[in-house]
């Protein structure tokens, strides 16, 4: 990526996704890799008048950590990093994936859940709501080797979902909770066999689009969805997932069968053993259902694996079993996993808002 669309970039997300105002004290982290971009959304931050703190670490580091840190230390955090992200009004955080997957493919499963308790803890504080909350990443041609997709379709399909237009994502979201809000049940089904109801009523509903308000204070970016946690023992049926990732293992055609809102893996065409693993090795009901999203992002036209772009694109569902307390649920546990579920149709109480893949509200 050139330097003045990278600039042009952090200068967007510090100054309208995350609204950065004078005084405010910034708490941001990533990986080595983007070790530039993370000291321009530094600088825009002072340009404006704040106060960044940045915190960056290798995959190597990590690596090391997973495979020769005791587990009851991965699954802590340092006290001073601990009260770094407690002081911040704003968390801006450059690492939803490793910078290359493959590096993880060996890390046993129960050292991996460790770890993921260990981030918990960090996660509990950005996500208590009373902080602002940016989560992006920055594409490497590790991922995209990874995911075997071509390096430049790859970083393209990324920069784009994020410069989209995020009044058409807000007009799209609210068409959608217009609908949603006075639901009670959800049907979702697609051509692979997917044929699932979820009860929703009382739940609120998410607008993710890029921006951060006093009402919405966390944000992805890419950004472009509208996400709820279904009540956790309501969703009933079967789900067949077209595609996820997961720490350099790809899972394909996964069929799971929900049963009061807890799920039970049938099948795969490929990863079964891997979404087993990471359920069995992850702390509290990490086999419940924990979200449905509706992806809204037209700058998003093909699935890659890579979750973050993935769950975004329009005319898609994805389903995520685990933690789901920020979107209003009651799940605590250390994993939130987003599965996809592509060409689905959608209906709320009987209204079609999904046909397909195609938007329909």
């Amino acid at each position: 990526m050139d330097d003045e669309r990278l600039r042009a970039t952090a200068r967007k997300i510090v100054r309208e996704c995350a609204g950065v105002t004078p005084g405010e004290d910034v708490y941001i982290e990533g990986r080595l890799d983007s070790s530039a971009y993370l000291e321009l959304l530094a600088f825009e931050c002072e340009l404006v008048g704040a106060r960044p703190l940045v915190v960056m670490y290798s995959d190597e580091l990590n690596l090391r950590r997973l495979l020769e840190l005791p587990e009851e230390q991965l699954a802590t955090k340092a006290e001073p990093w601990i009260a770094a992200v407690k002081a911040a009004d704003v968390v801006i955080t450059v690492a939803m994936e490793h910078g290359d997957p493959a590096l993880f493919a060996g890390v046993p499963a129960a050292r991996q859940g460790a770890a993921r308790k260990g981030r918990k803890l960090l996660a509990d504080i950005v996500f208590d709501g009373t902080r602002r909350w940016i989560g992006t990443d920055y594409p490497t041609p590790a991922m995209a080797r990874a995911l075997g997709v071509p390096w430049e379709r790859f970083a393209d399909t990324f920069w784009r979902a994020l410069d989209v237009d995020y009044r058409l994502l807000r007009e799209r979201a609210e068409r959608i909770c217009a609908v949603l809000e006075k639901a009670e049940t959800v049907r979702v089904r697609s051509p692979k066999g997917t044929d699932v109801t979820m009860r929703i009523a009382g739940r609120p509903l998410d607008r993710d689009i890029g921006v951060v308000t006093a009402d919405a204070v966390l944000s992805n970016l890419p950004a472009g969805e509208v996400c709820l946690a279904p009540l956790e023992d309501g969703a009933d049926g079967r789900v067949v997932f077209d595609l996820a990732f997961w720490d350099g293992h790809r899972v394909e055609d996964l069929e799971v069968e929900f049963e009061r809102g807890r799920c039970r893996a049938v099948r795969a065409a490929r990863g079964l053993d891997v979404f087993t693993g990471v359920l069995a090795s992850s702390s509290g009901p990490a086999d419940a259902i924990g979200e449905l999203g509706i992806g809204l992002n037209p700058a998003v036209t093909e699935v890659t694996g890579y979750m973050l772009t993935d769950e975004k694109i329009l005319g898609t569902i994805h389903i995520a079993v685990g933690e789901n307390r920020l979107l209003g649920g009651v799940n605590e546990s250390s994993l939130h996993w987003d599965l996809l579920v592509m060409r689905a149709s959608l209906e709320a109480d009987g209204v079609a808002i999904l046909d397909d893949g195609r938007l329909v509200v």
